[in-house]
């Protein structure tokens, strides 16, 4: 019997449920259904959202209004400065490199000339070793061949 009654009460609710789609209510003086009072409410929440967007987007309009211009442009000179400077520096740094390899280049041609130069004594030193081992061995083959002429 519970189960009776449990099931007229759920009858009763879908019932009530139907008779509320058609059943007109009186809100501030205008009868609606619950239809047009979801609309309204919907609309009354894309008023509200749209008024709270407005007002952050203000918010953000005044943040940016009250940036402080000069102190940016004082920045981006003194950024403009620090980047000359550094120019000047890589300029610099790029000439003593120029220099540095012109002294290099010096330094190796006059080695090299020093080389040349030795070279060519000690061309001359050897071809007069040559020569003097050359008498001498001739003056020992002499002694040798004729021992009695010394």
């Amino acid at each position: 019997m519970a189960d009776k009654d449990l099931g007229e009460e759920l009858e009763n609710i879908e019932e009530g449920i139907e008779n509320l789609k058609n059943k007109e209510f009186m809100l501030f003086g205008l009868k609606m259904t619950p239809t047009t009072i979801g609309m309204a409410v919907a609309a009354l929440g894309s008023v509200i959202g749209a008024l709270y967007g407005g007002f952050t987007m203000y918010q953000k309009v005044e943040e940016i209004a009250n940036l402080d211009v000069g102190a940016y442009e004082q920045q981006m000179q003194l950024i403009d400065q620090k980047i000359d400077n550094q120019q000047k520096l890589l300029d610099s740094i790029e000439q003593n490199l120029r220099d540095t390899k012109q002294l290099t280049y010096d330094i190796e041609k006059r080695v090299n000339d020093k080389v040349v130069y030795f070279e060519g004594k000690m061309d001359k030193f050897e071809g007069k070793v040559e020569k003097t081992q050359k008498d001498l061995e001739d003056k020992i083959q002499k002694a040798l061949d004729n021992p009695l002429a010394n």
